[in-house]
């Protein structure tokens, strides 16, 4: 589940809300996430033996995204710089939302992969495929975070709908992401045969949509695409998202071309949730809810390339958010400040996120989190409940 703006995020769509609570993930020290992390495999893919996790991560420990491509021999900046010359029609996809799209930079919140030799890497590349003028999604959005393990890549793609009223995601579908990139990659003429599908987690399912977003979707005309993803709406509880348990194995022959390069994207969001949890700083005890409304947050993702190779990823959140006690209280700002930055040369690579969401009233309250994978590895959440 996206994190950027997550201790506010849980919302409706299409006019029906949802309430859900804020999970706190583990955290501790600098320095603990050394040790790997249990379920570590080996496969076999292009020829080469990669030892990886088959999860992403944002704090080290809790799986987050199935690893579901794997690039033996790629580096993720040349598998970037093809995918945003891909063009050309899409015909298994026509009839997908959201697959009439360009590739370009992401915005989105950092994870982790690990991936032997360097153990811990982050994502120093995301890509999105999205219509021109929407880089959060239209509102449906492919998306795909890379991390380079040694001489290989390795990566999870996810498609997902942006949630109406907020800047935040709900995915729908790993397999069918999956399928759409490496049908871009062979649009780009570098594939080396065969494609290999190779098992890395259990088939099944992995995390689920929440019911009331699937609701959402039914209500809004979306059934037959729910149905074609294999999203079943079970008796009680959210939806399941099904999976094969597979990566796909893409062999390449890219002549990484670095050329210098400078964009900036911005976009605004003014968020508009009726109702959910109070997402710290709340009595265990006795439920608290609130709406959260105003903004508008804007948004910049600023990307720059160099001649030498170099990549370089700025990100930036900011903002004000009125949150209001329910069923009555006075409304009070918000303060929201996020700070991504990635960087990737030949030899290095690193991601850092620092959050800063504050509730300012009496007593002053306030959720800080640090995360960083790379060169350093860290994670570490702070909140502040005022005094007594």
């Amino acid at each position: 589940m996206p994190k950027s703006l997550r201790v506010f995020a849980l919302v409706g769509l299409v006019g029906l809300w949802a309430v859900a609570a804020f999970a706190h993930g583990p955290y501790g020290p600098p320095g603990h996430q050394q040790r790997p992390p249990s379920g570590v495999i080996r496969v076999s893919a292009g020829g080469e033996k990669l030892t990886v996790w088959p999860y992403t991560t944002s704090d080290f420990e809790t799986p987050s995204d199935p690893i579901n491509l794997l690039f033996p021999n790629a580096d993720p900046r040349e598998i970037r710089q093809e995918l945003m010359k891909s063009k050309g029609a899409r015909g298994p996809f026509a009839a997908v939302p959201g697959a009439n799209c360009q590739w370009t930079d992401a915005m989105g919140y950092e994870q982790a992969a690990w991936g032997l030799p360097e153990r811990w890497v982050g994502g120093a590349v995301q890509l999105a495929c999205v219509p021109d003028g929407a880089p959060l999604g239209g509102p449906f959005r492919f998306h795909v975070r890379l991390f380079r393990a040694g001489r290989h890549t390795i990566a999870n793609a996810h498609y997902e709908i942006l949630i109406q009223g907020t800047a935040e995601h709900e995915v729908l579908s790993w397999d069918l992401a999956r399928n759409f990139v490496a049908y871009d990659m062979g649009l780009t003429g570098t594939l080396v045969p065969p494609l290999e599908n190779v098992g890395v987690i259990t088939p099944g399912y992995f995390r689920a949509v929440r019911r009331p977003v699937y609701l959402g979707l039914v209500a809004a005309g979306a059934g037959q695409l729910l149905q074609d993803l294999g999203l079943i709406l079970p008796q009680d509880g959210d939806v399941p998202i099904p999976t094969n348990g597979k990566a796909i194995a893409l062999a390449t022959a890219i002549d990484f071309e670095p050329v210098r390069t400078h964009t900036v994207t911005t976009t605004k969001v003014t968020y508009d949730v009726p109702l959910l949890p109070k997402p710290f700083c709340g009595d265990p005890n006795v439920p608290e809810y609130v709406r959260l409304g105003g903004g508008p947050l804007q948004f910049t993702l600023s990307v720059s390339t160099g001649p030498s190779g170099r990549y370089e990823r700025t990100y930036a959140i900011g903002g004000t958010l009125d949150v209001t006690p329910l069923p009555s209280g006075s409304t009070l700002p918000a303060s929201i400040f996020e700070i991504h930055q990635a960087s990737m040369d030949d030899r290095n690579a690193q991601v850092t996120e620092r959050t800063q969401q504050s509730l300012l009233g009496d007593p002053f309250q306030s959720m800080a989190w640090s995360f960083a994978a790379g060169d350093t590895d860290r994670f570490v959440r702070n909140v502040v409940c005022g005094t007594e």
